[in-house]
C-alpha cells in the first residue's frame, strides 16, 4: 500500500504566527481570575480589539453581580521582537488602532506576550496617546508609531486595571442619569467631572448648598462650598441662600471681588432672608468694600450704625449694637454696663447655638476689659505720679482680684468653646487674653512711671512682663500661621497686627519692622486697600500704648491744671503708709453664663 504523502498533498499551511496567538491566546485567558471578569473573545470581523472583558462585583460574602463595566484588550505577540537594552520592547502600533480604541468609552489596553519568558507587558492607550501628543501633536496624520512595553501585566496590574475600569463604569452610570432624552431638548442641566471623576449637577448642587450651607459655614467648611460653587454650571435658577453662602465663602477665603458679586446678586434677594441671614449678608458686603478700599472705614461705620439702628438686625448685630452704645457712654459707666449686660440676657434668652452665645459672651468679656481698664486709669488719677509704690496700693491690689476673676471668665469660656468643638472661638479667645496681657502691660507700666507732667517712656519694662509678652507672640505667630493655612486672611492680619503693636512696645524695632513688612506683603497680594490704609496709620505712630500716652498725657495734664487753680497741691508725694484712697468699681458682680 502506498504511504501518504502530506509534503505533496494540497493543504492548508501552518502559520506560525498563528501558532503565537493560539499559544498568547490560551496563557492570556488563565491570568483575569473568573471570580473577578468575564473574558469575551472579539471572534467575528476583528477591527483591532481582541478581548471584551467584563467585571463582576462581589456585593455580599460570596455574592457576585456581572456589571456590565468592560475593558478593551488588543494582544500583541511576536517572536522577531528583539530586548531593548533596559528590558523593555518595542512595537509598531497603527494610528487607525489607537483611533479605533479610543472611539470605545470603555478602558482599552495593548498588550503584548513574550513567548520565551511566557511574560505578559500592557500599557494603558491613554497613556500612550498622552505621549504621542506631546511628541507629535499631528499624530493621527502618521500611519505608523513606536510603543514601548515595560510594564508587566501581574497581579499587582490586575488590580488597578480592575479598579479603574470599575471607577470608569461608575463614573459613565453616574454621566447617563443626566444625558438628555429626545424629550428634553429644552432642558439644560449642566454637568461637570472633577479630577476625581466624580460628576456633579448643577441642579443638585444648588438645591445641596441651599439646604445645608448654612451648616457648613457654621463648621468653616469654606473650601468645600467653593469647589461645589466652582463646579455649579450652568446656574440660572440659583437660589439667594446659594449665591448668599456662596459669597461668604470666598470672603472668608480672601476673593474679595468674586465674593462681592455673589453677595449683590443674593442682595437682589435680602427680602427672603431671615433677621440673621440679612445681617450677616449686610456685614459681609460692607466689610467686603471697605477690605478692597471701595468705602472708607468712616462710611463703613456709618453704614453699620444704620444697620444696627434699622431693626431689621439678628442677634449679632444687636450685641454690637448695644456694646456700641456701652462704648459711647461718657458718664454713670456702671449703669450703662448693667444696661448692656440686660440687653445680652434678653437677645440671648431664646437662642439655642452654643457658639452664638460663645460670641456674644465674648463680647461681655470685651466689655467687661474696657470698664476695667478705665476704672483703673480713673482711680489711678487721685494719686498718679504722688505715690512711691503705685501697684502696691489699695486701689491696685483690689483691681488685681478684679482682674483674676475676669481671667477666669475666659478660661470658662475656652472650656465651652473646647466642649462645643468651636475652634475658631477657642483661638479668638486666645487672642483676646494676650490682648488683654498686652493692654495691662501698657497701663500697668505707664502709670507706674509718671514724671510731673509726663510718662516716663525711657522706663524699662520689668523682666516678668517682658518674658509674658514674648511667649505671647510666639503663640501669635502659631495661631496666624493655622488662620493662614485655612485661609482666614483677616483674621491672620489681625494676629500679625497685634504682634506688630505688642514688639513696638517692646523697642524690638526690628521685630517689629519685620512683622510690619509681612503685613504690607499680605495687604497688597489680597487687594486689601482699606485694611493697608487702616494699617498704615498704626504703624505711624497709632498703637495702642501710643494712643494710651497721647490721650491720658492730655487728661492728667487737664485734671492738675484745674486742681493748680483751684489751690490744690498735686506734685507733693504723699505718705504711701497713711495714703488710703478708696477706689470706686463700675461692677463688682461678673455676667455669669448659660449655655443651651
Amino acid at each position: 500500500m502506498k504511504q501518504y504523502n502530506f509534503e505533496d498533498s494540497n493543504l492548508p499551511k501552518v502559520n506560525p504566527n498563528e501558532n503565537l496567538e493560539t499559544i498568547s491566546n490560551n496563557f492570556f485567558r488563565p491570568l483575569f481570575g473568573t471570580d473577578k471578569f468575564e473574558i469575551r473573545s472579539e471572534t467575528q470581523r476583528d477591527k483591532g480589539i481582541d478581548f471584551h472583558i467584563e467585571l463582576k462585583k462581589e456585593v455580599a460574602p460570596g455574592k457576585w453581580v456581572f456589571t456590565n463595566y468592560r475593558l478593551a484588550v488588543q494582544l500583541k505577540a511576536s517572536e522577531s521582537v528583539k530586548t531593548n537594552k533596559d528590558g523593555s520592547f518595542t512595537l509598531q502600533i497603527d494610528s487607525s488602532n489607537v483611533n479605533y480604541l479610543l472611539n470605545n468609552a470603555m478602558p482599552a489596553f495593548y498588550v503584548f506576550f513574550h513567548k520565551s519568558t511566557k511574560s505578559f507587558y500592557y500599557e494603558d492607550v491613554r497613556i500612550f496617546l498622552a505621549a504621542l501628543h506631546q511628541k507629535e501633536p499631528e499624530w493621527s496624520k502618521k500611519e505608523k508609531h513606536a510603543l514601548r512595553f515595560s510594564k508587566k501585566l501581574d497581579e499587582l496590574a490586575l488590580h488597578a486595571i480592575y479598579e479603574q475600569t470599575l471607577a470608569n463604569g461608575i463614573l459613565l452610570r453616574q454621566v447617563n442619569q443626566y444625558l438628555k432624552t429626545p424629550s428634553e431638548e429644552n432642558i439644560s442641566q449642566g454637568i461637570l467631572i472633577d479630577h476625581n471623576n466624580a460628576v456633579y449637577n448643577a441642579a443638585d448642587n444648588i438645591e445641596y448648598l441651599d439646604q445645608y450651607g448654612a451648616y457648613l459655614i457654621n463648621k468653616h467648611q469654606f473650601n468645600y462650598i467653593i469647589e461645589i460653587e466652582q463646579k455649579t454650571h450652568p446656574r440660572q435658577d440659583a437660589t439667594p441662600r446659594f449665591n448668599l453662602f456662596c459669597g461668604i465663602a470666598y470672603y472668608q477665603r480672601g476673593n474679595l471681588y468674586k465674593a462681592i458679586d455673589l453677595l449683590k446678586i443674593a442682595e437682589l434677594h435680602s427680602e427672603s432672608f431671615d433677621s440673621n441671614m440679612q445681617a450677616a449678608l449686610a456685614f459681609t458686603l460692607l466689610n467686603g468694600k471697605h477690605l478692597l478700599g471701595i468705602i472708607s472705614k468712616q462710611d463703613f461705620d456709618k453704614e453699620m450704625q444704620k444697620l444696627s439702628e434699622s431693626g431689621k438686625t439678628g442677634t449679632y448685630f444687636q450685641i454690637e449694637k448695644a456694646y456700641s452704645i456701652l462704648c459711647n457712654a461718657r458718664s454713670d459707666i456702671s449703669n450703662a454696663f448693667k444696661i448692656f449686660c440686660g440687653t445680652v440676657e434678653n437677645i440671648l434668652e431664646n437662642e439655642t447655638n452654643n457658639e452664638l452665645r460663645i460670641i456674644a459672651y465674648s463680647k461681655v468679656v470685651s466689655a467687661e476689659s474696657t470698664v476695667l481698664l478705665n476704672d483703673l486709669t480713673s482711680n489711678f488719677c487721685y494719686f498718679i505720679g504722688r505715690v512711691t509704690n503705685p501697684l502696691q496700693t489699695k486701689t491696685y491690689l483690689e483691681w488685681l482680684e478684679m482682674e483674676n476673676r475676669f481671667l477666669n471668665q475666659i478660661d470658662e469660656l475656652v472650656d465651652a468653646a473646647n466642649k462645643y468643638e468651636y475652634q475658631i472661638g477657642i483661638a479668638n479667645l486666645i487672642i483676646f487674653r494676650i490682648k488683654w496681657n498686652y493692654e495691662k502691660a501698657i497701663h500697668t507700666h505707664y502709670l507706674s512711671n509718671w514724671n510731673v507732667r509726663f510718662f516716663d517712656i525711657s522706663a524699662v519694662l520689668d523682666e516678668k512682663t517682658q518674658k509674658q509678652l514674648l511667649f505671647d507672640c510666639i503663640q501669635l505667630e502659631k495661631i496666624a500661621e493655622s488662620y493662614d493655612a485655612i485661609e482666614f486672611r483677616e483674621n491672620m492680619l489681625s494676629c500679625y497686627l497685634l504682634e506688630f503693636q505688642i514688639f513696638h512696645f517692646l523697642r524690638r524695632d526690628e521685630k517689629a519692622q519685620e512683622i510690619k513688612i509681612k503685613i504690607l506683603n499680605f495687604t497688597k497680594e489680597y487687594e486689601f486697600a482699606g485694611l493697608q490704609k487702616q494699617y498704615e496709620e498704626i504703624f505711624n505712630g497709632n498703637t495702642a500704648h501710643q494712643q494710651f500716652i497721647n490721650k491720658y498725657t492730655v487728661q492728667i495734664n487737664q485734671m492738675q491744671d484745674f486742681a493748680t487753680k483751684n489751690g490744690i497741691d498735686i506734685y507733693s508725694l504723699l505718705d504711701s503708709d497713711k495714703f488710703n484712697h478708696n477706689p470706686s468699681w463700675s461692677f463688682t458682680h461678673f455676667f455669669e453664663f448659660t449655655f443651651a
